[in-house]
């Protein structure tokens, strides 16, 4: 039998519970989408948009996180208001108009009114000549 010193014994010991950890199902970037949250949903939906409003990458960069504020902020107005209809309703409704608004600021004029007939609603006029961060 080989004497190890215990340093070297305790080093080794490390390394493989080490190499285990990282081996955790789970603990990848790829099997992480098994497990839905607001964030992987956000990716989805960013993806479609870029997709849909043809995106360029700076627009993306801006609407990822606001669609994962969305999303999250959306999961909790359904959590808390679950048993009050009219009231989750109105809350929405308010998430959806501040979403709008903070899309106004990063889509151009003519991806904005794409989004909104996307979403079933009336174009407004915009009274910005600011085209977005596109």
């Amino acid at each position: 039998m080989i004497k190890l010193p215990t340093s070297a014994l305790i080093f080794l010991l490390s390394l493989g519970a080490f190499g285990a950890h990282a081996q955790t199902p789970g603990r990848l970037p790829e099997q992480a989408v098994t497990n839905p949250s607001p964030g992987n949903d956000a990716l989805t939906v960013t993806r479609e948009m870029t997709s849909r409003l043809h995106l360029n990458e700076g627009q993306f960069l801006h609407l990822l996180p606001l669609n994962r504020t969305k999303l999250a902020q959306l999961n909790s107005i359904n959590q808390e208001y679950k048993n009050d209809e009219a009231l989750r309703a109105a809350k929405t409704s308010e998430l959806e108009a501040q979403y709008e608004l903070d899309c106004s600021r990063i889509l151009t004029p003519s991806q904005l009114s794409q989004l909104q007939q996307a979403h079933g609603r009336p174009t407004p006029t915009i009274a910005s000549t600011s085209p977005g961060v596109g």
